[in-house]
């Protein structure tokens, strides 16, 4: 037998986080400092064998087979999932008691399955997918109504285990899994990637037969391969592999109508979900809307939620992006026709941002942010390399309600931002040969921009677990988000996702400082390395700024890039 080293006996908890337990009896003593519940010690069998003979892998695997069938007989049917959070049944909203405790809905946490004692090994399967619901599927509370992904449970529950949608969910809850903690025996990136083949194939036969194509677990199978993407982060040819599954999902949309999508309550949220890829997938490519804003729009009218705002917004600023990107390149010289209609844009654009201003101004107080605290420029924290810092120093930590509220804030900075990238490269065109940075217009645009990105910086402590971590100085901090799985945890994989497009907006800049950018990098590397979203370290990896690179591309610009000046390569311009 081969020797591999002395084996850990560690708490279960200690050896997900990989840290050093101090192996305490009965609980471990890391764990109650730390305040997380202990998951208990390996039995001694498991710790001297480690499953390296056949006899002893035998044993685990007829152990596992006899549970599943036990399971299987007490009401579930033949498909019944194996995960822990999955059920068939419509998930019910979480409440609050009058204690202030949050009780979680039934359903979600199978009842009929109960809890594995400490000393018990979890099945991979059953730790993956728990994992991935605790880090995505965020439950609505009745005071919100804000969730995401909840219609992710009943879905995969109902489906057979070889179906498309079961493919997809297991390989972004292996590959999620494998990013946060390693297993000792098992290779979750091959089981990964394997589930993530399984379901490309079942998902191409699917679309390709019509009662299949335009099921509800058809889509959120594509849905789910787009964020296998985001979670895997594939090297640079593969970085833009979401935009196809974004399409596949329009698509699908678009066969099925927006009436017969939004007749029923799971299919509204799906097809809210495709809206909200969209908006990423038009911006990021410089394209308009396909079908328009206004087929987009869930509500032909009355009063939208908050998150429904934000959205309709980023709508259109994503249409007024592809709209001056295709005016710019077909008006290539100043005549009167050409000035008229670039100002005409320029005005929209001017509008557009007043009208995100009076609505950020208007947000009821219940949903705005609060300042919990400012962080001071100076010691301790010049003592910490400023891109190991979680709070930017001389800046203000705002909190939320809950994530989905803080994503609507930040959708509303992002569009500001996008909004005076687009006013300045108007400006350079109508100035054009002069400097377009000495134009009141430009200058104008800047103080909306240093704004904004403030905003942004001051929001990224929160989804990213800041205050949770100091709970000895902030106990009154509210905390609306609910999981459908698994306990609370620094931090999570769903609002770090939430903040990746935020962060990538300020870090790529023209107006962010040296100093906020250094930051804004340090926190994307953070949430490739601790969250477990490789996507982050794509767009890290590359240096770009907008919009002074967009306004050279065009041949407007009179000085040198910021690029250019530092030495610095970024990607090639558009010839």
């Amino acid at each position: 037998m081969v020797y591999n080293g002395k084996p850990s006996r560690g708490c279960l908890t200690c050896r997900a986080r990989r840290i050093k337990c101090d192996e305490g009896k009965p609980t471990c003593k890391r764990c109650e400092k730390s305040g997380r519940e202990c998951a208990g010690y390996r039995p001694d069998f498991d710790i001297v064998h480690r499953d390296q003979t056949k006899s002893t892998t035998r044993r685990l695997r007829m152990t596992e087979a006899a549970d599943t069938s036990q399971a299987s007989g007490s009401g579930s049917s033949s498909h019944s999932s194996r995960f822990v959070f999955v059920s068939v049944q419509q998930p019910q909203r979480a409440h609050v008691h009058s204690s202030g405790k949050l009780r979680l809905p039934g359903p979600i946490r199978d009842s009929t399955c109960p809890s594995p004692s400490p000393a018990m090994p979890i099945p991979v399967t059953h730790r993956a997918a728990c994992h991935f619901a605790s880090n995505f599927v965020l439950l609505p509370l009745a005071a919100t109504d804000h969730g995401f992904m909840e219609y992710l449970a009943p879905l995969v529950g109902s489906e057979p285990h070889d179906s498309a949608l079961r493919h997809a969910f297991n390989a972004c809850a292996f590959s999620l899994l494998n990013n946060r903690a390693k297993a000792d025996s098992v290779d979750l990136a091959k089981m990964a990637l394997k589930e993530h083949t399984l379901a490309l194939g079942k998902t191409h036969s699917a679309l390709r037969h019509p009662p299949t194509a335009k099921t509800d677990a058809a889509l959120v199978a594509v849905l789910l391969l787009s964020m296998y993407e985001y979670i895997t982060g594939f090297k640079e040819p593969h970085m833009l592999a979401w935009r196809s599954h974004i399409d596949g999902a329009v698509q699908i949309v678009r066969d099925r109508g927006r009436a017969e999508m939004c007749s029923t309550k799971t299919g509204t949220l799906l097809f809210n979900a495709v809206r909200n890829r969209l908006i990423s997938r038009s911006l990021s490519a410089g394209m308009p809307l396909p079908f328009g804003v206004d087929w987009w729009t869930s509500r032909g009218g009355g009063t939208r939620s908050l998150a429904e705002a934000a959205e309709h917004f980023s709508l259109r600023t994503a249409q007024l992006f592809g709209d001056t990107s295709h005016l710019l390149e077909k008006t290539n010289t100043h005549t009167p026709e050409g000035i008229a209609s670039v100002l005409e844009m320029w005005k929209r654009v001017n509008a557009m941002d007043q009208e995100i201003a009076d609505w950020l101004v208007a947000i009821p107080a219940e949903y705005r942010a609060k300042t919990l605290c400012w962080i001071a420029d100076g010691p301790p924290h010049a003592l910490t390399p400023l891109d190991q810092l979680e709070a930017f120093p001389g800046s203000r930590v705002d909190v939320y309600p809950d994530f989905v509220t803080a994503r609507a804030h930040n959708s509303a900075h992002v569009s500001r931002l996008l909004l005076a990238a687009l006013s300045i490269r108007l400006a350079a065109w109508l100035c054009s040969p002069a400097d377009y940075r000495l134009t009141p217009e430009y200058q104008a645009a800047r103080v909306i921009s240093e704004a904004a990105i403030a905003d942004i910086i001051a929001s990224v402590p929160y989804h990213l677990g800041w205050h949770t971590r100091r709970g000895d100085l902030f106990r009154n901090v509210p905390d609306m988000s609910t999981f459908a799985c698994g306990r609370d945890e620094p931090f999570k994989a769903l609002p770090a996702m939430f903040i990746l497009w935020p962060i990538t907006t300020v870090k790529n800049y023209d107006m962010t400082t040296d100093r906020q950018r250094v930051w804004a990098k340090g926190r994307l590397q953070f949430i490739e390395d601790q969250v477990g979203l490789k996507y982050a370290a794509l767009v890290n990896k590359f240096e770009l700024r907008f919009p002074s690179m967009m306004i050279r591309s065009g041949g407007l610009a009179a000085v040198p890039g910021p690029l250019e000046k530092k030495g610095i390569q970024g990607l090639p311009l558009r010839p």
